[in-house]
């Protein structure tokens, strides 16, 4: 066996053993694009280098131009995959320039199929003998295509490209991938072009482009292999750290979890799996998972979902989901979605924490909240009784004088039978009064959870004002009201609400005690605020807050007045607050205070 065909079938044998190995990598991991362009480019070269032997034993004109032919489709290969291989490996290489040398070896493909022989030569007319390495091979004789120019013209935009897309990785500081790819597959195209060039003008038997990619397949086949060194020491090291990563999170208390998007398999921990209701083995998908949270959640988990992996947001839910004991647990998870290339949703990476002591926590401070609300608003009351029951004194006078009045009126013979019945109209009046009156403070007195609602604001400031008629007179105070026009409803809790009203109001009143009852003036006013909401503001002309006062008027047990609690303005706070809104507090410019806050206006979640 002569030295050419040894080494060709040398050259073959390594280039197809290099794109198995590399085939099998990506049939392993379908994202392993750079290993199925390698596989393709070194299968093409096996191919080639049999062609080669092939070529260059050839009989006729005819069947080395066949041959030749049938040489360009792996040529073409081999020129578009080292393309696509030098921008994904060193991830620079201008498109238009890519596109440009893949659409110019595409139409000088379809040219070699439309003349004949081939692309190379327009005609071959002969085929001479020549020695060499010591065996006869045959050097064809013949005129060269014109069309072969898009050939070199692709080979000259190749060189090109692969030394711009070098540079480029050097600035980036990848010095090392950026020689070595550059100069080897430099070095392999001028080295191609001279020993094409020596074929055509029947210099040597044939372009030896085998051989002339081998200069260019070890170089990358030592990369791709520095990098699965590079990748089987992070694999190591990302065990360990997952390890030390379990062993965290065991004593942190968290449980471990992702989502693999594009499988829908999400993977959770053995610590987090015990803490819900799951396959025994195996992984589950989001549809499943769904079925263990809780029906009033799922829509809000969704949501988060949606908007981590559209919008690009980190993901933050809190949700109930069954354990195995068959009781429900709260859990908060968060996390993080790796994307692709193009910036498709991948995974979705993260951790999730037992929180349901914290929301036991939760729910026995919200009902404490909730009964000191109720202390204060009790509290309230006992300050308005005496005008409340003044208030009362009124209607229920009122009756007994109509009832004295019908009494009277029956004795007389004959009846009067329009003034009975404007009797009785007007003990049917008082008592409505009466019971108005009762109501009110029924309902304010009552102890209940915050129950979301939409309300009228007028509504609301009138019968605030209407409880609060009798204790304004009986201090002197005029309440004047301003509602901007066409405002919209609110959402919330009408009697929370009243109440921070009830409690506003009466801090004024509380703060003009040693004014003139001239100038005691409370102003409600109720208008649009920025962001959509609705803002509700209540200014007195009292004494006004102190500079160092202004800064702690909502904190818990702080007080302005010597027998105060401390307590009114904190939870006023929270009821806005629980509401969605905020609420602060100023000094007018020319004298007194003035405490806002805003609300949400009407919501679908609101109960009519």
């Amino acid at each position: 066996m002569s030295p050419v065909t040894i080494i060709l079938s040398i050259v073959a044998g390594m280039t197809f053993m290099l794109a198995v190995v590399h085939s099998l990598v990506w049939v392993r991991d379908r994202t392993a694009s750079l290993n199925l362009l390698f596989s393709i480019s070194a299968a093409s070269a096996a191919i080639i280098a049999v062609m080669e032997l092939a070529l260059m034993h050839a009989h006729t004109p005819d069947e080395f131009g066949t041959i030749l032919r049938w040489m360009h489709v792996p040529a073409a290969a081999i020129t578009i995959s080292i393309v696509w291989f030098i921008r994904s490996y060193l991830g620079t290489g201008r498109l238009w320039l890519a596109w440009a040398i893949t659409g110019l070896r595409v139409v000088a493909l379809i040219i070699n199929f439309s003349v004949s022989p081939n692309v190379t030569f327009e005609a071959v007319h002969a085929l001479n003998s020549v020695s060499f390495l010591g065996e006869t091979l045959s050097v064809p004789v013949g005129d060269n295509n014109p069309w072969r120019l898009l050939i070199h013209l692709s080979m000259l935009l190749l060189l090109i490209y692969v030394i711009d897309a070098a540079i480029v990785a050097g600035k980036q500081e990848r010095v090392r991938k950026a020689l070595v790819m550059g100069i080897s597959i430099s070095f392999g195209i001028l080295l191609a072009a001279v020993l094409s060039g020596l074929m055509v003008r029947g210099i040597l038997p044939g372009p030896f482009t085998s051989i002339v990619y081998l200069c260019i397949v070890l170089p990358m086949a030592l990369e791709l292999s520095m990098d699965l060194i590079h990748t089987r020491e992070l694999s190591r090291k990302l065990t360990e750290s997952e390890e030390r990563m379990r062993l965290t999170a065991r004593a942190a208390d968290l449980g471990l979890w992702y989502w693999d998007i594009v499988r829908d398999e999400i993977w959770i921990n053995d610590f987090g799996s015990g803490r819900i209701a799951k396959p025994a083995s195996g992984n589950t998908s989001l549809d499943h998972y769904m079925t263990l949270v809780h029906p009033v959640d799922r829509k809000s988990l969704r949501e988060a979902l949606d908007r981590a992996t559209e919008d690009d947001q980190d993901f933050q839910a809190e949700f109930r989901i069954g354990d195995p004991n068959g009781s429900e647990r709260w859990i908060a998870a968060s996390g993080q979605v790796e994307r692709g290339a193009h910036g498709e949703p991948l995974r979705l990476r993260g951790i999730s924490i037992d929180i349901s002591t914290q929301k036991q926590f939760e729910d026995a401070l919200e009902r404490s909240r909730s009964a000191l609300t109720h202390s204060q608003r009790i509290s309230a009351m006992g300050q308005l009784s005496m005008a409340l029951a003044h208030e009362l004194n009124q209607p229920l006078g009122a009756i007994l004088r109509n009832a004295e009045a019908g009494e009277i009126n029956l004795r007389h013979d004959p009846l009067d039978i329009d003034e009975l019945r404007a009797i009785f109209v007007d003990i049917q009046n008082d008592g409505q009064r009466a019971a108005e009156v009762i109501n009110h403070m029924r309902a304010l007195f009552r102890y209940r959870e915050l129950r979301m609602e939409t309300i009228a604001l007028s509504d609301l400031i009138r019968e605030v004002e209407d409880l609060l008629t009798p204790e304004l007179k009986r201090r002197h105070v005029t309440l004047s009201t301003t509602i901007s026009d066409s405002l919209p409803d609110i959402c919330g809790d009408h009697i929370h609400l009243q109440q921070v009203l009830l409690n506003l109001i009466i801090n004024s009143m509380d703060a003009m005690e040693t004014k003139e009852t001239a100038s005691r003036h409370i102003e409600i006013f109720a208008g649009r605020a920025d962001g959509g909401q609705i803002e509700l503001a209540v200014k007195d002309t009292g004494a006004g807050f102190g500079p160092d006062q202004l800064g702690r008027l909502f904190e818990a047990f702080y007080t302005t007045k010597p027998d105060g609690m401390g307590m009114g303005l904190a939870i006023c706070k929270t009821i806005i607050e629980s509401h969605g809104g905020q609420i602060r507090a100023e000094n007018n410019k020319e004298s007194g205070a003035c405490v806002s806050f805003t609300l949400p206006v009407h919501q679908d979640e609101c109960v009519t």
